[in-house]
């Protein structure tokens, strides 16, 4: 922007607010006061340039103004040729004062009263937003503009006839104009290209009328996480499903392996779990919803609070993704099973393309001291969770699924990206709601230009009560590095790892002069071995141990599955890694086709001893409640750590109480290649768990001696 001041030509570079008070110019030379004015919707404004600076040949002057300014207006500095540039609000946006002057608590998105449907929508620097209403064919049929309130909220009452249709905002900023799918959206059409005015809470009530009871759970350590994902769990023949990839396949009962032996729910029953924890269902774009092709995991959200409609009988229908959603709760609730949400809230999917964006501009996402994205995430962008409106976001759309759908537990897909006092109001939301939700995540530390004391890392677990965080540092001791294909853990040969290996068993808390704990109570550490991501565990041992037999990579797999098991602590499984889950050595499938993802159930039935062994050994720590162990203070009284050979873990557990069928249980797990002797303290043990058996009733009586085999456990009480 080239323009002349006397007989110098100025370049005017940018200007943009810097604060409710203040204006920042950047241009080659210094303009003086007269040389410029500014207007606000025509009018003038009051100003002095309170200071300049100069740095690599550009001239910044910060304008500061009488009076604070209004968003809704429009600044312009207005040139000697007259020509107008626009004052942008890019940065203010992101300030502590702009929360303060636009932080919104009342409704946003639909509400429906008897005789109107209320649209609202917050946009503090829209000029102006319109809902369009369109047909069945896509084709408007009536716009309307909103009108703005205070806090930057904009409304519109609708007649309940225009229920079902579908809608958009037409949104104007300074960025220009653009259609966008309202973001609290809670039904969307194909695709997701439209919003449809559905009352999703009335239909709901309407098909299910009288709710089933949350299974019952005492304390989170009685919990048992099964991670699956929707189209794999039943995309296979050899599930025996007539619902292939659907929601309705997750509750298909009396479904076979080729074998004759239990899929689908019934084998879910039979194994043992509590929760089952579904890959994404937020709506995801990357996959086409009718032809339901290429694959993909689905965490690339869109529209958080809407349902994906690649796993429902008709993704033409907005209602039949929601219906079979709430229908397959209800069935799991029936059959004693609670739900987990994969929650993906962390990042959207394309920010330049989000109704985030268009919006509200620069305000959802974080931005680095430079001005550039964050990208913490690794997938282009990092949402804001310390921003107000962002954090009530998250706890809006998080209280809906477990008010209205009645979700059971929230997973945080890259929980680090997101701050301490979020997932605070997140638990206190879903306390209000039921304190026996779970809520655990990723809790790593990520790049993300937030400061480290303020991130929900698993460093600071204690900053966040009732909040679980994957134990990494416990899951490669066991198997090796993920980041390392060839790197061994401790059941695959590196007996260096046996103290951090000692620490998940004893809940990564800490017992004086024998662990160093991460956490200050068990139910903080998720102990688990293989998740979605990274290899699974068969293909990681196949890595790492290429020199051993297929037999020996299954008791591997075996005795670490069931380290896992019996720790303090919450343990969680990935799908099919009980029968030796491969994905072909592929590293991240997360686009790969079904023939990688598929659960394959003839493994089902190929290794059906190694399915029982942990299906008894997961009722082991059903009925003794000392491998449920849920406060520090109980490890530290209960649980003792054995002095023994380098490569064997041996501890007791005491009873919890007096009246106990096992008073004391001894658990000796051995990743030698040799057999290990112990003699007990009386001859009244009895052995439930050796070599290849695992049984609630005792496989031997009244022993004074045990036996370890190699790459494996022993289990004894008394």
């Amino acid at each position: 922007m080239n323009h002349k001041t006397g007989t110098q030509q100025v370049n005017l570079l940018s200007v943009e607010f810097m604060t409710f008070q203040s204006i920042r110019m950047e241009t080659v030379i210094p303009f003086e006061m007269d040389d410029f004015s500014l207007e606000a919707d025509g009018q003038q404004v009051d100003f002095f340039i309170e200071g300049r600076e100069q740095a690599d040949g550009l001239f910044k002057q910060t304008l500061q103004l009488d009076q604070a300014i209004e968003l809704e207006r429009c600044y312009e500095i207005i040139l000697p040729d007259q020509e107008r540039i626009r004052v942008l609000p890019n940065r203010i946006v992101r300030t502590p004062a702009f929360d303060q002057k636009y932080r919104y608590e009342g409704p946003l998105g639909l509400v429906f009263e008897e005789n109107a449907i209320s649209l609202r929508v917050w946009s503090p620097l829209a000029d102006r937003i319109e809902c369009l209403r369109y047909d069945q064919d896509e084709t408007v049929i009536e716009v309307q503009e909103l009108i703005r309130y205070k806090q930057g909220v904009h409304c519109l009452d609708v007649p309940r006839e225009w229920e079902n249709s579908f809608y958009r905002y037409r949104v104007t900023t300074y960025e220009g104009i653009h259609e966008v799918v309202d973001p609290y959206a809670k039904a969307v059409s194909v695709n997701g290209r439209f919003g449809v005015l559905l009352d999703v809470e009335h239909e709901i009530r309407r098909h299910f009328p009288k709710r089933q009871a949350r299974p019952f759970l005492i304390k989170p350590t009685d919990a048992v996480i099964y991670e699956a994902h929707i189209r794999d769990f039943t995309k296979d023949c050899s599930s025996g499903s007539a619902y292939p990839g659907q929601y309705f396949g997750m509750t298909e009962a009396g479904t076979l392996s080729p074998e004759g032996r239990t899929t689908g729910i019934d084998y879910l029953l039979e194994l043992g779990v509590t929760h089952l924890q579904l890959l994404p269902v937020h709506f995801f774009t990357t996959t086409e919803e009718i032809s339901r092709l290429p694959y993909n995991w689905g965490y690339d959200p869109v529209q958080w609070f809407a349902l994906t409609g690649n796993y429902a009988s008709n993704p033409m229908d907005p209602k039949v993704r929601i219906l079979e959603y709430a229908a397959m709760i209800e069935r799991l609730h029936e059959a004693g099973l609670r739900i987990t949400f994969d929650v993906v809230m962390n990042h959207v999917y394309i920010r330049e393309q989000s109704a985030l964006e268009h919006l509200v501009p620069g305000y959802y996402f974080r931005y680095e001291l430079d001005g550039t994205v964050a990208n913490g995430t690794g997938v282009g962008n990092d949402t804001a969770s310390e921003r107000f409106m962002m954090r009530r976001m998250i706890v809006d759309c998080l209280s809906y699924f477990a008010g209205v759908f009645r979700v059971d537990a929230f997973r945080f897909d890259l929980m680090g990206i997101h701050d301490i006092e979020t997932m605070n109001h997140v638990r206190t939301a879903l306390d209000a709601i039921d304190p026996t939700i779970l809520v655990y995540g990723e809790g790593w530390d990520l790049a993300t230009p937030l400061p480290r004391r303020q991130k929900a890392t698993s460093a600071v677990a204690s900053q966040m009560p009732g909040i679980g965080h994957f134990n990494d540092v416990f899951r490669d001791a066991l198997k090796g590095s993920t980041f390392n294909e060839h790197d061994r853990g401790f059941v695959s040969g590196d007996g260096w790892r046996e103290g951090e290996v000692r620490n998940g068993m004893a809940g990564s808390v800490t017992l004086t002069g024998q662990t160093t704990g991460r956490f200050p109570e068990p139910t903080y550490s998720i102990n688990y071995v293989e998740a979605h991501d990274n290899h699974t565990l068969y293909d990681k041992l196949e890595l790492a141990r290429p020199d051993i037999s297929e037999s020996d990579r299954l008791r591997m797999s075996r005795l670490a599955q069931t380290i896992v098991f019996l720790s303090a602590g919450i343990p969680f499984l990935h799908a099919g890694q009980e029968f030796g889950r491969t994905k072909q050595g592929v590293e991240n499938s997360y686009n790969s086709p079904d023939s990688i993802n598929r659960m394959d159930w003839t493994l089902r039935d190929r290794h059906a001893k190694m399915v029982d062994y942990l299906k008894n050994i997961l009722q082991i720590r059903r009925m003794h409640g000392g491998f449920r162990l849920h406060r520090a203070n109980q490890v530290q009284e209960l649980f003792h750590f054995l002095p023994m050979q380098p490569g064997v873990i041996a501890y007791e557990v005491e009873a919890v109480h007096s009246y106990d069928a096992w008073q004391r249980t001894l658990v000796v797990h051995n990743v030698t290649s040799e057999t290990i002797e112990i003699a007990l303290d009386h001859p009244r043990w009895n052995v439930h768990v050796h070599g290849d058996e695992a049984s609630v009733t005792p496989v031997e009586k009244g022993v004074s001696r045990i036996t370890v085999l190699p790459l494996s456990t022993t289990i004894a009480t008394c």
